[in-house]
């Protein structure tokens, strides 16, 4: 494929030669924070000037270019006696998020560098309003994939009832077949997830078809469905969204996302891994907000064990006292158990023949990208529907058998690390992976289909400023 050479960081000011001014605002979880963050880096290397709005309390690690401007957003005090809900949690830090926005863009109303755009994250929507009343461009961005964002697009649109009446749904030719428990849990089990259905499905409530609407995935890992998603709205790839180092190269010296909530054992992590062989090791995680049930964690424990294979496993903080008793003890010669880790530079260590983890989106794309074999064990959310993909669509991995009592028990555990890791399906997996790591930086190299996307943004921004 010719490569097309694209403008860099140079003369991206606006009308009146003012460097032109955007603000990124994610939903404050570290699997949203990541990608967009990684977005705004993007978008500083060409030449924009950009304030990343962010809500934290505690913040283990920062370390950003100078190109980019962390804001922080301070969430309003609770004045309520009684325990507040989760919605009612959520709804608080929106309001303080909105506030905090609207003084951001009228300090910055009159000055040499005015908000011109503020990207924000899907489940975020009303941030769209908000910004168009001000005179400010919206653009949103998507954190899942195509076919996870097609399936609430359908139920947005009331394509698909919920609860679900079909025994099986494929949306069109290119799409797997799915079952009731292919589907996001909050459609599968709608009952236990009222409040995130809605805020799934109101990603698309405001979104017309001249709005800038980005997603982080790639067009060759989703064609079908990608295609299906630009013929309802204008979708644009700009994905994988992860450390530059690692794909494209296009970043100097981009090794980390930038901004950690939680402290990284990262030492002693990397000292364990390079003293084992190339492709021996199990790394275990679920992310930084899964709550594992204590059954599910012992399963697992002695799954890894039966399996004979070193492993790595994050076991955050609030989990361990999950563990089984002894076994930290019954395993100190083959596991290492840490409470949180970098896991793109964990993945991407010679060692790692295999990655155990929920399918969160993030989690995928970057085994995907960094040629990890995984195995699923999905919890809720987006991952049942990520773990098809991984076992059926593309091949890179096997999905664990859960149980009617919802576990997944410790012979299939080792089952599937023993099979995922051996020669007669795993040579399949890696060659697989190997192809599909290839496309992924394609896409974000000069002139692939995410790097041109990107490129095509910064360019009309400026021309609407």
């Amino acid at each position: 494929m010719q490569k097309i050479r694209l403008m860099g960081s140079h003369g991206n000011e606006d009308k009146e030669g003012r460097r032109v001014h955007i603000v990124v605002v994610p939903t404050p979880t570290q699997g949203h924070i990541n990608p967009l963050l990684q977005f705004s880096k993007h978008l500083a290397h060409r030449g924009l000037t950009v304030t990343f709005l962010a809500v934290f309390t505690n913040v283990a690690a920062i370390d950003l270019p100078t190109s980019v401007t962390l804001q922080q957003v301070s969430v309003l005090p609770y004045d309520g006696t009684d325990a507040e809900t989760p919605k009612a949690i959520w709804e608080r830090i929106q309001t303080s998020i909105r506030l905090h926005l609207i003084e951001l863009i009228a300090r910055h109303e009159n000055g040499s560098d005015r908000v011109a755009c503020v990207v924000y994250d899907s489940m975020l929507p009303w941030i769209h309003d908000v910004v168009k009343e001000l005179g400010v461009l919206p653009a949103v961005f998507f954190t899942q994939s195509f076919c996870v964002n097609a399936i609430y697009y359908n139920v947005h649109k009331e394509w698909i009832n919920v609860p679900l009446q079909q025994s099986s749904v494929c949306f069109d030719h290119g799409f797997p077949v799915l079952q009731p428990y292919d589907l996001p849990s909050f459609i599968f089990d709608p009952s236990k997830y009222p409040f995130l259905l809605s805020l799934a499905t109101d990603q698309f409530s405001r979104l017309n078809d001249d709005d800038w609407i980005f997603i982080n995935t790639f067009d060759s890992l989703e064609p079908q469905e990608g295609e299906w998603m630009r013929r309802q709205l204008p979708f644009k790839s700009i994905g994988p969204m992860l450390p530059s180092f690692y794909l494209d190269g296009t970043l100097q010296d981009d090794r980390y996302y930038g901004l950690s909530l939680l402290e990284s054992n990262t030492d002693s992590t990397k000292s364990w891994l390079d003293s084992k062989d190339d492709s021996s090791v199990v790394y275990v995680s679920f992310g930084s907000m899964a709550e594992v049930k204590k059954e599910q964690i012992e399963e697992l424990a002695w799954g890894l064990k039966l399996s004979n294979k070193f492993f790595l496993w994050v076991v955050r903080e609030s989990e361990i006292h999950k563990l089984p008793p002894s076994f930290m003890e019954e395993t100190t010669e083959k596991g290492l158990i840490v409470k949180w880790c970098p896991q793109v530079q964990v993945l991407a260590h010679r060692s790692v023949g295999c990655f155990v983890t929920h399918c969160g989106w993030n989690s995928t794309l970057e085994a995907l990208c960094l040629g990890v074999a995984m195995v699923a064990m999905e919890l809720w959310s987006d991952q049942p529907t990520n773990a098809k993909y991984v076992e059926d669509v593309w091949r890179i991995g096997k999905r664990m058998r859960i149980g009617e009592d919802g576990i997944c028990r410790r012979e299939e555990i080792e089952m599937c690390v023993n099979e995922v890791m051996g020669e007669e399906d795993g040579n399949e997996i890696r060659e697989n992976l190997r192809k599909l790591r290839e496309m992924a930086k394609e896409a974000m190299d000069e002139g692939g289909t995410s790097n041109i996307n990107i490129y095509h943004f910064v360019q009309q921004l400026m021309r609407k400023t």
